[in-house]
């Protein structure tokens, strides 16, 4: 399978997964830190899989994680990319039943595992923790939402654009060259995130670089004109 790697970024704190360790004071870290268990996993490594019990969640220090979810028929969507900083695990992070999706380490990752009763007993005495729950989940459910819906309305063409952009929100990084994305993704993953093949995802990437919006090889994406991606995620004016 291509690799496409998606290389560098920092962007608006809005637009990214909530950071705990940005609404911690030193004091409060070093409490949190106590109360983890670091863990490194091996590239392919699995941090959870999906159906067994969840009694724990993983926050990413370092290394990338990507989420997947496997159907009764075998069929396997992956559902989003994590890095530092993000809070893998979910949806139920302060534990509870069995996991719904899996997580695999893409490289070397180094985690902060900890229990859900741990996590909900820091949430109880730190009011700064409870708030980064509840935005970490808001955030995961918008993500979520506009996979699911993006899936429904739009076709390939547009959901391609619109999750450059969102990759882009996330991992993107400016350079001479344009907006360079900064984690390693195939096309195939990238083809599943949009409910397409390979192919029909390599095609429409061939068909963005005619156009100029993007330059992409084995090494990496680079967006090229943000403004036209965005105009195909646009409601058609009537």
């Amino acid at each position: 399978m291509e690799d496409v790697n998606l290389l560098s970024h920092a962007c608006p704190p809005e637009n990214r997964q909530p950071n705990l360790f940005h609404v911690l004071d030193d004091a409060a870290r070093a409490r949190f830190h106590a109360v983890c268990n670091p863990v490194m996993f091996k590239p392919g490594q699995s941090l959870f899989v999906q159906g067994n019990v969840h009694d724990r969640s993983f926050i990413i220090e370092q290394g990338l994680v990507r989420i997947y979810y496997v159907a009764p028929s075998g069929r396997e969507i992956t559902l989003g990319y994590w890095s530092s900083g993000d809070v893998v695990g979910g949806p139920s992070i302060l534990g509870g039943g069995v996991h719904v999706w899996s997580g695999v380490a893409v490289g070397e990752a180094r985690v902060l595992s900890i229990t859900g009763k741990a996590l909900r007993d820091f949430a109880l005495s730190d009011p700064e923790v409870s708030r980064w729950i509840i935005d970490v989940l808001s955030f995961k459910l918008r993500w979520m939402s506009i996979l699911f819906q993006t899936h429904g309305t739009e076709c390939a063409e547009d959901r391609l654009a619109r999750l450059l952009l969102l990759l882009a929100d996330n991992y993107g990084e400016p350079s001479e060259a344009g907006l360079v994305i900064n984690c390693k993704i195939s096309q195939g993953d990238l083809g599943t995130l949009i409910g397409v093949s390979r192919q029909w995802t390599n095609k429409i990437l061939n068909e963005f670089k005619k156009r100029g919006y993007l330059f992409s090889d084995r090494r990496r994406i680079v967006l090229r004109d943000l403004s036209a991606l965005r105009c195909l995620t646009q409601p058609a004016v009537i």
